[in-house]
């Protein structure tokens, strides 16, 4: 069950995202006929600077008043170690990943296969954001697939989640300025997503600096082995996967200076190409 819902999910998250494509990705606006020329993709060097500093100033309220997409890149996190995996998951926006445990052959096969065309579009479309990408999903399905441990996977499964609160806004940040392959671009729909992956980013960060000063009180609020947060990722994964609470809270401040990382070379690598692009006067 778990399996067709993951794949319906997937054919209907395509559809709606060609449907954004056609009616913004720049084939149907901007003046171009149908058969012409798409208009030229064209990006602010202000935008992202400019997220983010609205970010910081909504970092406290930003895992409420921006809870659908926060939420999402939490559970997408512990859903794509799932896949990775090769274990059906489905994220779930009420704040859950429902996933199989059970290894399937099948998604193991269908994921390697997205893999392999990701790496292929990345060499031929000499795109680095998606090489990068490709490289690092490519060395995280051959750990979690050959190497780790069923306690290691699931040690990894529950980090996911907050993970996936650096990962996603990073990468979506990064993807501002790529304007996608042709009949898929987003050139408006980019502005909200980078807008709000910057807050999240911003939200993930200020969120892992408070608890890092105390990681045995200062992720929930309360010791970490109190009962009453028994069932939350961290907690369970210093319970159940021999991690300290201050190994996760080290692990994540790395991570999130890895997302930071990760979008200063993007944008530094766009400021380059539109100076070297620049016309001179």
């Amino acid at each position: 069950m778990i399996a067709f819902i993951c794949l319906l999910a997937l054919a209907i998250a395509f559809y709606l995202y060609r449907i954004i494509a056609q009616s913004g990705g720049g084939f149907s606006i901007g003046g171009s006929g149908q058969g012409g020329a798409a208009p030229a993709f064209r990006s602010s060097p202000w935008a992202v600077p400019t997220a983010l500093a609205a970010g910081w100033l909504l970092k406290d309220i930003w895992p409420t008043i921006g809870f659908p997409f926060h939420v999402m890149c939490h559970e997408l996190g512990h859903s794509l170690v799932s896949w990775l995996a090769g274990r059906w998951s489905f994220p779930v926006i009420a704040g859950v990943a429902v996933t199989d445990y059970a290894p399937s052959f099948f998604l193991s096969a269908l994921v390697a296969g997205v893999l392999v065309w990701l790496a292929w579009q990345a060499v031929t479309n000499r795109n680095p954001l998606l090489l990068v990408c490709s490289a690092l999903l490519i060395s995280g399905f051959l750990y979690l697939q050959f190497i780790a441990s069923p306690k290691e996977f699931h040690a990894y499964l529950l980090f996911g989640g907050h993970a996936g609160e650096f990962v996603f806004p990073a990468v979506l940040i990064a993807a501002f300025y790529y304007p996608g392959p042709a009949g898929w671009r987003w050139d408006w729909f980019r502005y909200p997503v980078m807008a709000a992956a910057a807050c999240s980013l911003a939200a993930a960060w200020h969120f892992w600096l408070k608890a890092g000063a105390d990681p045995v009180n200062g992720i929930y609020g309360i010791d970490i082995s109190d009962p009453q947060v028994a069932g939350q990722d961290i907690a369970r994964l210093v319970a159940g996967s021999g991690w300290t609470a201050r190994q996760a809270a080290d692990r994540y401040l790395l991570l999130g200076k890895a997302a930071w990382g990760f979008v200063a070379v993007f944008y530094a690598w766009f400021l380059l190409r539109r100076i070297k692009n620049k016309p001179e006067a």
